[in-house]
């Protein structure tokens, strides 16, 4: 193969690659991880009847409001595409704050493209705020999307 097909296949590669996507589903990636390594979170799941399995099987996560420990700062080049990213598809907010801050979430993916995401607050907010926020990207879904959070948490939410 020489260096030019090479570059070819490269460049070709690259236009599949949707930058956007690939910073969204990190973000809900970090927050799997986030609930994983949270027991306190894990443990008021499972009370509520929502297994580790549970947990691990559709990829559940818990948006702590500790993103920015994991993320690079906006002086950054990367940090900056990160958040600008993040702030144009309205998961984080103008002042820099998560959508889904105190949230328990549950992502919907289909052929690996993220559909739509639920939160859930995990704790009842001192403040006026909604119990549960769900979040679309970008398209219209001909079939209604199932959230399992909505199913699990439907005694959780009402109070």
């Amino acid at each position: 193969m020489n260096e030019i097909e090479t570059i070819d296949k490269f460049e070709r590669m690259l236009q599949r690659i949707n930058i956007d996507e690939v910073y969204i589903k990190q973000l809900f990636d970090i927050y799997h991880s986030r609930l994983l390594n949270d027991a306190t979170a894990c443990n008021k799941l499972a009370r509520r009847g929502i297994s580790h399995e549970a947990i691990s099987q559709y990829h559940l996560g818990y948006c702590d409001r500790s993103l920015n420990r994991y993320i690079k700062t906006s002086s950054t080049a990367e940090g900056a595409s990160f958040r600008h990213v993040l702030k144009c598809a309205g998961l984080i907010t103008a002042n820099g704050h998560e959508v889904f801050r105190g949230c328990i979430v549950e992502p919907i993916y289909h052929e690996g493209t993220l559909l739509a995401v639920c939160g859930i607050k995990l704790i009842c907010p001192s403040r006026p705020a909604p119990r549960i926020i769900q979040w679309f990207n970008g398209a219209m879904y001909p079939k209604p999307l199932a959230f399992h959070l909505m199913k699990w948490g439907a005694r959780y939410v009402t109070h």
